[in-house]
């Protein structure tokens, strides 16, 4: 289905003109530290979105909702946010996360704005925000990568990972669904390159034009554009590099030490899950505790398998790290390192796998592998994975690692997939057009509960501390 955006476009203006005079008074200046001018009277639901995916998503998102009969705004942080966000009804922001604070809640109190949509729940102005909108009463519609992809993205009301409403939970007793139930995946060919693409025009914009008061509220480690470009460019090179050595590695565990391999995929070393829910692990930690426990406690005959992300073939230097762990530990020789490959062909034939709280452990619930979890993850139940408490748990997994009988984690998937993701993508034509279609339709059912009294939103400051 293709949205008729500048068909609908031309007719919302139109509808609009009456109050525009009123808007243009607000739009595309900077606010610090007090409440702009008043919005245009309301005549329909208003949102406001803040910040969202690389790319032009929530800009065809904000223009679809104001052609559908809502009112919808964004705030800009930085030169890159605005690079996608141009046209009408757009604030920018620079300041302290204290006057955000203040401002965004008053903007919120006094302009009786009736939902919020962001991308990511671990941003500090998203954090913030959340709360601030959680005061008000307001719906939080929080945007993610699908926790199961490609084809899905995550929507959920609350929060997501371990903020999401069903974090830490098993589904309810008259859940009947499946995943062959549930909301079905949408294409997504070359989303990967237009994200990609996305990132440098964004972060490249941000790096040069963003002024000193935008810059403190960078989400993202701040390192130069050359840095960056430089681990980019290692990144690209050690992907087709490694081509030989990755598949020569794989094939040898697959075929002469299936299920007689752990799995340990790490994570992008500033990935906001390694904050707060990681309960104070993260890649070097890991990679130590469980070299250590592995060479002590795992069987002889088993190996110990690193994955290195592909966001972070070019940044890390954890290579060095592992094999100097495992030297020290006499493991050397059981221990192997790759950066690429399919990591779901690993899991399915691995005796078991290590993670702070990465998605990738979704695939090995779907595998029936045995999965220990070091942080705070949306899959963390004791009924459903081996849950490490303290670091010396992990002891113990080598030998007692369990798996949840099938029809628990057939039953778990599908819950999680019907509420949490719907079909589509970020960067792909056909997936945003299927994302933001269900973005507008979970946004009126969150408007329809609130009418009614109905909670739609999580307690955001609720979520578990580990």
């Amino acid at each position: 289905m293709t949205l008729p955006l500048d068909n609908m476009k031309k007719q919302a203006v139109g509808s609009h003109k009456g109050s525009r005079a009123k808007t243009q008074n607000i739009i595309g200046l900077p606010f610090i530290g007090r409440q702009p001018r008043k919005f245009p009277n309301k005549h329909c639901a208003r949102v406001i979105f803040l910040q969202g995916p690389v790319g032009a998503f929530f800009r065809r998102a904000q223009d679809y909702l104001n052609a559908s009969g809502f009112e919808a705004w964004r705030v800009c942080f930085n030169a890159g946010d605005r690079l996608y966000s141009p046209g009408e009804r757009v604030l920018n922001f620079s300041g302290s996360p204290e006057t955000w604070r203040s401002w965004f809640s008053e903007i919120l109190h006094e302009n009786g704005f009736d939902a919020v949509v962001m991308f990511g729940a671990e941003r500090l102005i998203h954090r913030i925000a959340a709360e601030c909108a959680e005061a008000e009463g307001i719906p939080v519609l929080c945007l993610e990568e699908g926790y199961v992809r490609p084809g899905y993205v995550t929507m959920e009301f609350g929060g997501n990972n371990w903020r999401s409403p069903i974090a830490g939970k098993l589904p309810p007793a008259e859940f009947e669904g499946t995943r062959q139930s549930g909301p079905k995946a949408v294409p997504s060919a070359g989303s990967f390159s237009s994200m990609a693409w996305s990132a440098f025009q964004y972060f490249t914009i941000r790096a040069l034009i963003s002024t000193p008061g935008e810059r403190k509220l960078f989400h993202k480690h701040k390192r130069t554009l050359v840095s960056e470009g430089f681990y980019w460019f290692k990144n690209y090179y050690r992907k087709f590099a490694h081509v030989g050595r990755n598949y020569r590695i794989s094939e040898r565990l697959l075929e002469h030490h299936d299920k007689r391999f752990f799995l340990v995929p790490l994570q992008v070393h500033d990935d906001m899950q390694l904050g707060r829910a990681a309960n104070a692990w993260n890649n070097q930690k890991l990679i130590l505790k469980t070299i250590v426990s592995f060479a002590r406690n795992a069987p002889g005959d088993h190996h110990l398998v690193f994955k290195i992300h592909p966001m972070e073939r070019g940044h890390t230097r954890d290579w060095n790290f592992i094999r100097q762990v495992s030297a020290l530990n006499n493991v050397k020789d059981r221990v192997h390192v790759l950066d690429g490959g399919s990591l779901s062909l690993l899991t399915r034939h691995s005796a078991g796998m290590i993670t702070i709280n990465s998605t990738s452990g979704l695939s090995a619930i779907h595998h029936g592998v045995p999965l220990a979890v070091m942080g705070q993850a949306i899959y963390r139940h004791p009924d459903l994975v081996f849950c490490v408490q303290r670091g010396k748990d992990l002891d113990r997994f080598w030998s007692e690692g369990f798996v949840a009988p099938a029809d628990m984690r057939e039953r778990y998937l599908g819950w999680m997939q019907h509420e949490c993701l719907v079909g589509g993508d970020f960067y792909a034509k056909e997936g945003i057009e299927a994302a933001i279609t269900s973005l507008r339709v979970r946004l009126e059912s969150a408007l329809v509960n609130r009418k009614s009294g109905k909670v739609v939103a999580a307690n955001f400051g609720a979520a578990r501390e580990g």
